[in-house]
């Protein structure tokens, strides 16, 4: 049960704007059509796997890397 005076906000979003292949545009709205999935949901799950496969430091809840 949550507190009415808790912050309901999830992590802090910041906009990316890129260009992508007409191929995976048609691959990313279907999947978008076909399985509720979200643009925003589907990119920071390839992105997060991305850079846990390079061995990328994660980041805090505001964007900032710690130092290792």
């Amino acid at each position: 049960m949550t507190s009415k005076l808790e912050s309901r906000r999830g992590p802090v979003k910041v906009q990316l704007n890129t260009w992508v292949l007409a191929s995976t545009e048609a691959r990313l709205k279907w999947l978008v059509a076909n399985r509720q999935f979200t643009v925003t949901s589907i990119v920071d799950v390839a992105l997060q796997e991305l850079l846990d496969r390079y061995d990328v430091p994660p980041a805090d809840p505001d964007g900032r890397i710690g130092e290792r």
